[in-house]
């Protein structure tokens, strides 16, 4: 029900939770929610149906989601075909495990997953083993000011793995999930993700790139806004194979046949990539991209001082599906980064920083390589530095006070 000036829901069974701070809360849960009518809402929901979301938002009318807790062994918060326009809070979203077998190829919730929606606002939240942020086709007017803004969340170890059972996921099966995909959201205005916090751990998480933009675009008086990122960890199902496609941030991905189908009028900067497996920034596909003032930092050894095997490169910018031939990829420019990416199965002081086989000329430059081998005390003191740095831009990631 939306709030009236004191009105909260009726709570329902009790469960305890672990708070960000580490204490235990005792929280009493809801039945899933239909929201059919605009408002605002204060509760704690939870799904223990893998089919039924935990939140549906079925309206088109403005929904503020805020200062709840909500946890699903299905999505948490889902909404499509109805124009959503949709803010998500202060709240916290705790994915449980679908405790079903891998026949059925279920995997950890999405944190919100939109479909067919004009505006979309996620902002100080905290996302616990989720998969993620999905968001699909935009049906916005930037003339009204909808569009997109993801901003400081905090989340802990974006999963796909599937499920094999009560209390099991896949050592090898999975989803492809990020913790923010856009897939045709095309010529939005004013669309940013920004001041978010990611980090995943090996064994507990299965991410695909943390970020990507596939087959969505700005437009160019206002292209989307990637930036003030801390992202950190990504890895295979099993972190010691030699395969993983994954990483940081895939800055444009998906083939097109025309400019308008591609991804493009991207901006990426002055974000921190941290220890992400195969690569930390890409651009694979895509027009009008440019990637600048980024730190992208790999020691190439998982936590434990393991070698990673499907270590590949810092930075690269590839024609990944002949896009060229398309002319639907062009405008690529990735320059003056910060870049360490050791690769130690090839030697001690091995690096593979950039890889630029399709960049046009003069357009990849000025990127500065960490000199010697970076180890994994670099990579923790990378997190020093976002600390500092949000607290000198006097941001707060995660939940607010309640």
């Amino acid at each position: 029900m939306p709030l009236g000036p004191r009105m909260l829901s009726f709570l329902l069974p009790c469960v305890l939770l672990a708070a960000s701070t580490g204490e235990a809360q005792t929280i009493r849960y809801d039945k899933p929610i239909v929201i059919r009518k605009g408002g605002t809402y204060r509760g704690n929901w939870q799904s223990l149906d893998p089919k039924v979301p935990a939140v549906t938002v079925a309206t088109s009318q403005r929904v503020i989601i805020e200062k709840s807790n909500i946890q699903s062994k299905g999505t948490l918060i889902y909404t499509a075909f109805t124009n959503a326009n949709l803010t998500i809070r202060n709240t916290r979203g705790v994915a449980l495990n679908p405790d079903r077998p891998l026949k059925e190829h279920r995997y950890p919730g999405r944190f919100l997953a939109a479909e067919e929606f004009k505006n979309i606002v996620v902002e100080n939240n905290e996302l616990i083993g989720t998969s993620g942020i999905y968001l699909r086709d935009y049906r916005g007017t930037a003339k009204l000011g909808e569009t997109v803004k993801i901003l400081r969340n905090k989340a802990r170890n974006i999963d796909g793995r599937y499920s094999v059972g009560v209390g099991r996921y896949s050592d090898k099966e999975y989803r492809l999930v990020q913790f923010v995909q856009f897939n045709a959201v095309r010529k939005i205005s004013g669309a940013e993700i920004a001041w978010n916090e990611v980090i995943n751990e090996p064994g507990k998480s299965r991410p695909e790139e943390n970020i990507n933009m596939y087959l969505s675009s700005g437009v160019p008086s206002s292209r989307i806004k990637i930036h003030d990122n801390y992202i950190q960890g990504a890895y295979a199902v099993n972190p010691r194979v030699d395969t993983y496609p994954g990483g940081g941030i895939n800055a444009a991905d998906g083939s097109a046949n025309t400019v308008d189908e591609a991804a493009g009028h991207i901006l990426v900067y002055r974000n921190q990539v941290v220890g992400t497996s195969n690569i930390g920034i890409a651009v694979s596909a895509g027009h009008d991209i440019e990637v600048y003032h980024n730190r992208v930092i790999s020691s190439g050894y998982l936590p434990s001082g393991a070698p990673i095997p499907a270590q590949n490169v810092g930075l690269y910018v590839w024609d990944a599906r002949g896009d060229k031939a398309r002319n639907t990829f062009f405008n690529i420019s990735v320059h003056d980064n910060l870049v360490g990416w050791s690769k130690p199965l090839s030697g001690r002081e091995a690096q593979n920083p950039t890889w630029f086989p399709d960049c046009e000329p003069g357009k990849c430059y000025g990127n500065r390589v960490v000199p010697g081998r970076v180890t994994l005390t670099m990579e923790r003191e990378e997190y020093t530095r976002w600390q500092n740095k949000l607290k000198s831009a006097g941001i707060k990631v995660g939940l607010l006070s309640k």
